[in-house]
């Protein structure tokens, strides 16, 4: 019987798959952004990407006929393989399921979405993000995202750190304390769904280094946008940057560093919360918000009873993740 090596048959597995699934195209026209009038924003692309078409019915008939091919290459007549054949086959199939995969994620992530913004929310938009990454250096992607929210999140592991230190650890908070930003963009959008008065109370509860309450005193008006943050380290650094805010003009802020359990928000209009990692706490909270008022919540589902839908929202953007945005009407 003819042998058929490992990596001939590798080779023979992954050529196969690219062929016959055309993996490799060339660039398409950019997509432009549109709006939709549903209950469901959908995502746009905004620049020109490698289309990908693999499609799950094209890519696995390119793994069976790279099984077929592999059975042909054997000089037996009898229709049968032996353990050799079919090891180096299913090495073969999981090796080209594992180019796909590592295919498909790198287009995904080299994919830029947006929303659909009007100038005065894109202008919003622009002049936080530059706030927060002023350098070129800063608006670099990496992995985890840009090189600032990398350097944020650094700062917010060092300030869970400072205040674990000393503590017994039936005391600590260590699974809620999760440091995450949202896209500007993305509240944009879901601020719009919200429909704020003009003159209500912006609360955040878990306002880490202030980007979500200055990016909505940007894009609407509030007697106040007010943050609410646990950690000392993340509070002196929002501090920080609203004094570089009030330069660009915007609702008045104001943030406070508690625990946000500890906070009266039956002022609010509307509050936020990125709601991901948060406990029960956040839900007590929550059930104490006036009548009439919007909660916008990232990842979590809010009780149906207190709470009514009014629009869900996807973002894209991430590590193939998406992040769901849910802004409800407290009833």
């Amino acid at each position: 019987m003819m042998r058929v090596t490992v990596s001939a048959t590798l080779f023979l597995a992954a050529g196969l798959c690219l062929d016959r699934s055309q993996a490799f195209l060339a660039p398409t026209p950019a997509q432009r952004p549109f709006s939709s009038s549903s209950s469901s924003l959908s995502r746009t692309s905004r620049s020109s990407h490698l289309t990908m078409a693999l499609d799950p019915t094209s890519t696995v008939e390119a793994l069976q006929h790279a099984g077929s091919i592999l059975m042909a290459y054997t000089d037996d007549t009898k229709p049968t393989l032996n353990a050799e054949i079919i090891g180096v086959s299913s090495i073969a199939v999981f090796a080209g399921l594992a180019a796909v995969f590592s295919l498909l994620t790198k287009n995904l992530k080299a994919k830029n979405f947006a929303f659909t913004l009007s100038e005065a929310e894109q202008a919003a938009v622009d002049a936080v993000k530059s706030l927060y990454d002023p350098t070129e250096e800063d608006r670099s992607l990496t992995e985890a995202g840009t090189v600032g929210f990398v350097k944020r999140k650094a700062l917010a592991e060092k300030a869970k750190e400072a205040y674990q230190k000393g503590r017994d650890d039936r005391e600590v908070r260590d699974k809620t304390l999760y440091y995450a930003e949202i896209d500007p963009s993305f509240l944009a959008v879901l601020l719009r769904a919200a429909n704020p008065s003009g003159g209500g109370i912006f609360y955040d509860l878990g306002s880490g280094a202030g980007r979500a309450v200055l990016a909505a005193a940007k894009l609407a008006k509030w007697k106040k946008a007010i943050g609410v943050e646990y950690l000392a380290g993340l509070h002196k650094e929002a501090v920080k940057y609203e004094g570089k805010f009030k330069r660009l003009g915007g609702s008045p802020t104001q943030f406070l560093n508690k625990d946000f359990t500890e906070v009266n928000i039956s002022d609010a209009e509307v509050i936020f919360a990125y709601a991901t990692k948060y406990s029960r706490d956040i839900d007590d909270v929550l059930a104490t918000a006036p009548a009439g008022s919007r909660v916008i919540s990232l990842d979590r589902r809010l009780n149906a009873r207190k709470f009514k839908l009014l629009k869900t929202i996807e973002d894209p953007a991430g590590d193939l993740q998406l992040v769901f945005g849910y802004v409800y009407l407290t009833l």
